[in-house]
């Protein structure tokens, strides 16, 4: 077609671009200008008009081109998609290999949107062409970060089809990709890839299998050992994101990577990042229930919380916070860590002390810490038929830790210590001790009840509405209530008191809700 002809039609088609939003029939009339327009100007020519403009420099044609491509592809014939017809392929291939920013990036736009939109099998399939796969690989490395990240959003979609196999082609071309001479390993460019590998990975305990299986996981895993700080950060990041599947966790263990990450912990750039994962690792095997995974193993629970200890003795707010962060993880797993952990009487003393610390983030995220394994055995994280009865042992490990608290913090108890630091008008100190009280009212266990009960004046606090100044501290306190009146040990509390609570409690969270309180600051 004459390129002269070709721009007249492309101008005149651009002309009569409609807002189709905005009219009953203007997706129908949009349908018929494009199948009007393709009768005068194929695609190819179409194609061609863009390259004509981008041999020429001439930007404003580009984007005027483009701008046709993109509603060329966006149309309709019969219902049918213009986009998922075969006879599109080489067109999709040549706007992701192009020159132009702009057409790599409405070749990657019409992918989102039109994947976003659930196409059948047959649909999808027909763009799903092994060239246009290997094609997405490339451009995940592309110079431009939005036109790289949005082939990665491409690939994702396309592996998330379900019962299409798709993601073993997608896979294997990425792991084809980041291995090649192109890609320099600890690149940008290389994390491109292990992050898309990873968040592939992490949509289904299927696509994780294969990719261990062809040795994409390996990439990431092999990573670990690297000498660059900035790259290894980025990489145990990662990790988390291939925990979230039972095979990818058993994977960690299996393959010695958890022992890879002990020796991480004492990097001073990932050290406190590992630890925590470490813990969280933990936590999520006893949730998926891996046989394999056990700290009965002396050697790795003391490297472990020797690791931790060391984390707590460190001036560095952010590595105490760490450190509490895997030991609540550690000790939420099972009423074995459980017992473990308070065998380390000097690792148990240390962090009940950061309870009393000058630094509020860290005072606060010692009590959330403490919350988190008071509550993991409870009906606020487990279903009702699974949280364990009240004869077992968890419970008694349960009051221990909580009851060593109040001593560690200087105070006579921990419910004086807990109520002494809820005088402080700091939110995110109140709401931590909030956390710890309704892990404690919601204990499978009389102790729980008894120890709010045994502070003379706790239910008139929490019947008081005039003591939290925002609304995250009125529902943290509200949730504490709530606790107390699902607990099916309420009934040690008397008629008129039960009767006050639930009076309350039907008020939600807002009643009466002062503008701002008066808060007493705890003396020094």
């Amino acid at each position: 077609m004459d390129p002269a002809a070709a721009w007249q039609e492309v101008a005149r088609f651009h002309e009569t671009s409609i807002a189709t939003s905005a009219h009953m029939y203007g997706l129908d009339q949009e349908n018929a200008l494009v199948r009007e327009f393709l009768a005068k100007v194929p695609i190819a020519a179409l194609f061609a008009c863009l390259q004509d403009a981008s041999d020429r420099g001439s930007n404003k044609e580009v984007k005027q081109a483009c701008k046709c491509i993109n509603r060329v592809l966006s149309s309709s014939t019969d219902g049918a998609s213009l986009f998922f017809h075969p006879d599109t392929v080489p067109f999709v291939l040549a706007g992701l290999s192009h020159v132009e920013k702009q057409a790599r990036e409405l070749v990657a736009d019409q992918f989102i949107a039109q994947l976003g939109r659930r196409p059948s099998p047959d649909q999808y399939k027909a763009v799903a062409d092994p060239l246009v796969l290997e094609r997405l690989c490339s451009v995940v490395s592309d110079d431009d970060v939005d036109v790289a990240s949005k082939a990665s959003t491409v690939l994702e979609m396309f592996a998330s089809m379900p019962e299409s196999g798709i993601y073993r082609a997608v896979l294997d071309s990425l792991k084809k990709r980041a291995q090649s001479s192109e890609i320099t390993l600890n690149s940008i460019e290389y994390m491109r890839y292990l992050e898309t590998i990873v968040k592939i990975c992490a949509q289904e305990d299927t696509h994780v299998e294969y990719g261990i299986s062809v040795g994409a996981i390996d990439l990431v895993v092999d990573c670990l050992r690297s000498n660059d700080p900035l790259f290894l950060m980025n990489v145990v990041e990662l990790v988390p994101a291939i925990c979230q599947t039972k095979i990818g966790v058993e994977y960690i263990v299996k393959s010695g990577t958890l022992k890879t990450l002990l020796d991480m912990t004492q990097d001073p750039f990932v050290g406190g990042n590992v630890i925590r994962l470490v813990g969280e690792i933990s936590a999520t095997a006893a949730r998926v229930n891996i046989k394999t995974w056990t700290w009965g193993d002396a050697t790795l629970s003391d490297a472990f919380l020797e690791t931790v200890e060391s984390k707590m003795q460190s001036s560095d707010s952010l590595q105490q916070i760490a450190a509490m962060d895997a030991l609540a993880a550690f000790g939420s797993t099972s009423d074995k860590e459980m017992h473990v952990l308070l065998q380390h009487r000097s690792i148990c003393q240390k962090w009940m002390s950061f309870s009393t610390s000058t630094k509020l983030p860290v005072k606060s995220n010692c009590f959330h810490s403490i919350a988190r394994v008071l509550g993991a055995h409870t009906r606020l994280v487990r279903q009702l038929d699974d949280v364990p009865n009240e004869t077992q042992e968890v419970w008694s490990l349960c009051e221990r830790l909580f009851n060593s608290l109040g001593p560690e913090g200087a105070q006579q108890s921990t419910m004086v210590l807990l109520m002494n630091t809820l005088k402080q008008p700091f939110e995110e100190l109140r709401t931590s001790v909030f956390h710890v009280l309704r892990s404690v009212a919601a204990q499978n266990n009389p102790w729980g009840m008894r120890v709010l009960r045994s502070y003379g004046g706790f239910f008139e606090f929490l019947l008081d509405r005039t003591t939290e100044a925002t609304k995250d501290a009125r529902e943290w306190k509200f949730a504490v209530l709530d606790a107390v009146l699902a607990s099916p040990f309420q009934s040690q509390l008397d008629d008129s008191l039960h009767e006050k609570l639930r009076a309350n409690l039907a008020q939600g969270p807002y009643a009466r809700a002062p503008a701002l309180a008066e808060m007493v600051l705890e003396s020094a």
